[in-house]
């Protein structure tokens, strides 16, 4: 497999009240083409924000330094304009809250059929076209209704299935998923991380899985990454990683699952 992204010697800080604060300390890792990813750690320990760094979504008091190498650009020496033509068309974002991610007085149809008119320069039409069949994909029910309701009206678990819709509407490179299964019921989590499964099964999608649940990471992901306190403290084939964890760090988050031993039995 080529190397999709790499990341070498990235550093996160933000400017605070309290003086400057490193969310992310020189680490350095990479992404596989075709691979799923999980970047596993509780709150605080960096994951989102090394992948917010590298998009260019920071806060405004946030700095990166370093290198993250994708598809033969430096994402962290593009400007902001380069970079927003990057986001949402080879890079597809999965925002851990569908509800403030999707726009309140848009209809679901013009949302999805504007990220292709801006990033492709489709037509309505064709926009239109790809926007029922991306809302087939992620197993939507009753499509043309659907495309005329706005977000409110929708379930948390709809409103997940079209972000997901969003983020494949320009056939992306790759998806950052930031906790996408956080605020949904067990039975609808199951639902979306199989949908994570068949897009990297038969789409061949490369997906960054950023979760603190350790569960919904070895649902998916080939590989895990395990973070604490902006550092990477162990990394590898994730079913091998989460059976012999090395790390005390990560067998501190295995012990915070009761049952994980008696699953995986």
């Amino acid at each position: 497999m080529s190397n999709l992204l790499e990341v070498k010697e990235l550093t996160v800080e933000f400017d605070t009240t309290n003086g400057l604060f490193r969310a992310v300390d020189n680490i350095s890792f990479k992404i596989d083409t075709g691979e799923c990813i999980g970047i596993a750690g509780e709150s605080g320990s960096g994951k989102t924000q090394t992948f917010f760094s590298i998009t260019g979504i920071l806060s405004d008091n946030g700095r990166a330094n370093g290198i993250a190498n994708f598809n033969n650009y430096n994402l962290l020496s593009l400007s902001e304009k380069e970079l927003s033509r990057i986001r949402g068309k080879e890079i597809g974002f999965i925002f851990q809250d569908p509800m403030t991610s999707l726009t309140p007085h848009m209809t679901i149809g013009n949302q999805l059929i504007e990220v292709s008119i801006y990033h492709e320069n489709a037509t309505k039409s064709d926009a239109l076209k790809k926007a029922k069949n991306v809302l087939d994909i992620v197993k939507l029910p009753r499509i043309d209704n659907l495309m005329n309701k706005y977000p409110h009206e929708l379930s948390g678990g709809m409103r997940q299935r079209v972000m997901i819709g969003m983020s494949i509407m320009c056939d992306p490179k790759l998806i950052i998923a930031d906790e996408p299964t956080t605020a949904l019921d067990v039975t609808t989590q199951k639902d979306i991380l199989k949908i994570f499964n068949d897009l990297k099964l038969h789409k061949n999608i490369t997906l960054a899985l950023i979760s603190h649940d350790i569960g919904v990471i070895n649902e998916v992901s080939d590989n895990i990454i395990v973070m604490n306190n902006g550092k990477i403290v162990e990394t590898g084939i994730c079913e091998e990683v989460l059976k012999n964890p090395q790390d005390k760090y990560t067998q501190h988050l295995l012990s915070c699952i009761p049952d994980w031993l008696e699953k995986d039995e």
